[in-house]
């Protein structure tokens, strides 16, 4: 059996379970329904008895239940199971991992999630793992202030950050230099 991954749950799931059923089938979880892992991103009503819905499984056939970690706001350490973003100060990178325990009061063991697999990290600075938008959102922060900065250093002027922002979302960027022999 391999590690949940809670990143792939739906949103109303508040636990992964085990079915054994013609085999074993992994289950997402709540009080009123189940998913099964890794299938269509369906929903089923728990069954039994004799309506509409008996064939499906039912509550009490759901086994091993493990429930959704916490989630964590971004204070203080991460709950052991949550997914985050763990800073490594030796080589000033953010990994994104899965805490598997505490340490003393102010770090936290985080193994690497699929992406990195491999990265074993003692942490004491943590990030909620950030979403497409918002990491977009920082690329496009990061080339403004550098657009500003070099248009400063060329001319030697102060630049309108709305001019840069204008360009940027216009599609100007930097243009790397190729050497053609």
């Amino acid at each position: 059996m391999s590690k949940i991954d809670w990143s792939k749950a739906p949103e109303w799931a508040d636990g992964h379970g085990l079915v054994a059923h013609h085999g074993i089938t992994e289950v997402w979880i709540n009080m009123d329904q189940y998913a099964v892992v890794g299938a269509e991103d369906r929903a089923y009503p728990y069954g039994g008895g004799t309506g509409d819905n008996r064939h499906n499984f039912t509550r009490s056939q759901v086994q091993y239940i493990t429930p959704r970690p916490a989630r964590w706001d971004g204070e203080g350490l991460p709950p052991v199971g949550s997914v985050c973003e763990a800073y490594d100060a030796e080589r000033d990178l953010w990994w994104p991992g899965q805490v598997l325990m505490h340490g003393n009061s102010d770090h936290a063991f985080v193994s690497g999630t699929p992406e990195c697999w491999g990265t074993l990290l003692w942490a004491s600075i943590f990030r909620p793992v950030r979403t497409p938008e918002q990491i977009k959102a920082e690329e496009r922060e990061k080339a403004i202030v550098e657009m500003a900065e070099t248009m400063h250093a060329a001319t030697g002027f102060g630049v309108n950050r709305a001019d840069c922002e204008a360009l940027y979302d216009a599609g100007y960027r930097k243009q790397v230099e190729s050497c053609q022999a």
